[in-house]
């Protein structure tokens, strides 16, 4: 089957020009043979406004979303992860994220980090909420909205993630992620996939329990560094 066009959103913020770099030259050196468009944007947007103006300006039906520190690990990523778009019931599709700084493999239920998404699917939910979230958590929505009207994959495809201390999810990311479940948890109540790992970290830890009910009654995550 001829592979659709693709159009890639990356945005942008004091990338690291190195990591960068091989992001640029993984995406240049893809063995795909639909039309790849590459869409960076470096306004100081948050992220949820970011690509959700690529979105707007992308020309082909397949979005896909990369962050500027995930570099794809293989010339057959994007023919990996975009695959399953052909069935007609996948809206979208997630690829496995290596930690460059302790080497595990993860599987998000649905992110930036190396995604694809029919397009025609984001606009029917709305696309990112940038009203609700400012830098977390408009990914787990994301996912949440478009699990209503489609299936997501998960087709194995990899990129590695190489930013330091973010899977250990320590220090500012810590907050960051409390304040995000503490909205998302507001918004989805008990329907929220992994609602209680965020409840049982707020028994142990004050600045946890802080931010989660920050954004839990605020109903908005704010967070800033």
């Amino acid at each position: 089957m001829k592979e659709e066009n693709v159009s890639i959103i990356i945005p942008i913020y004091r990338p690291n020009k190195e990591f960068f770099e091989e992001v640029l030259n993984s995406l240049h050196n893809q063995d795909y043979k639909g039309k790849i468009e590459i869409i960076r944007i470096d306004q100081g947007w948050s992220n949820p406004k970011s690509v959700n103006y690529g979105i707007e300006k992308a020309k082909y039906p397949i979005i896909v979303t990369l962050h500027q520190d995930c570099i794809p690990k293989s010339k057959e990523w994007l023919s990996t992860l975009v695959k399953p778009l052909e069935n007609e019931k996948v809206v979208a599709c997630a690829s496995d994220v290596l930690d460059f700084e302790t080497g595990k493999i993860y599987t998000p239920f649905l992110d930036e980090k190396g995604c694809a998404y029919k397009k025609k699917a984001l606009e029917q939910v709305g696309c990112l909420d940038e009203e609700t979230f400012l830098n977390s958590g408009d990914d787990m929505d994301l996912f949440m909205k478009l699990s209503k009207i489609g299936r997501i994959a998960y087709p194995h495809s990899v990129v590695e993630h190489k930013h330091i201390g973010y899977y250990k999810a320590l220090g500012y990311k810590k907050l960051q992620n409390a304040n995000s479940w503490g909205c998302l948890f507001r918004i989805y109540g008990f329907s929220l996939n992994g609602w209680w790992k965020s409840i049982i970290k707020t028994l142990y830890s004050p600045s946890y329990f802080c931010w989660f009910w920050r954004g839990f009654f605020k109903r908005k995550q704010d967070w800033r560094k």
